[in-house]
C-alpha cells in the first residue's frame, strides 16, 4: 500500500509541476501549486512527512480562501498589481485554485494513508 501511495504522490507532483508551468493560470496560482508540489515531495519522505502534510494543509486552505478574490478585487482599479483582470483572467484564477485545493487535498489523504 505504501508503494502505491508514493507512487500516487509522484503523480500528483507532476501534475503539480506541470500546472505551474503551463502558464494558463494568474499569479499568484503558480506559486501555489509550486509549494504544493514541495509539499507533496516532502509528504512522501517519513522524515518530512508531518511538515509536508502542514505545508499543503496551508496551500489547501490558502488556495480556498484566495479563490473568489478577483471577482471581488477586479471590480476597482486599485488591486489590479496583485491580481491580473484582464480577460478571462479571475475565472482562470478560480479554476486554478480550486485545482491547486483539490490536488493538495489529495496528497494529504495519501501522505496520511502512506503513516498507517
Amino acid at each position: 500500500m505504501a508503494t502505491q501511495a508514493r507512487i500516487g504522490q509522484a503523480v500528483l507532483g507532476v501534475l503539480m509541476v506541470g500546472c505551474a508551468l503551463t502558464g494558463l493560470f494568474p499569479r499568484p496560482v503558480p506559486l501555489l501549486f509550486a509549494i504544493a508540489a514541495m509539499g507533496t515531495a516532502n509528504a512522501a519522505f517519513p522524515l518530512m512527512r508531518t511538515f509536508g502534510s502542514a505545508l499543503l494543509g496551508g496551500v489547501a486552505a490558502a488556495s480556498i480562501a484566495l479563490s473568489s478574490v478577483p471577482f471581488v478585487t477586479c471590480s476597482t482599479e486599485r488591486f489590479t498589481e496583485v491580481f491580473t483582470c484582464s480577460g478571462d483572467a479571475p475565472t482562470w484564477h478560480l479554476t486554478g485554485t480550486v485545482l491547486v485545493a483539490g490536488l493538495s487535498g489529495a496528497s494529504l489523504v495519501l501522505a496520511r494513508i502512506t503513516v498507517q
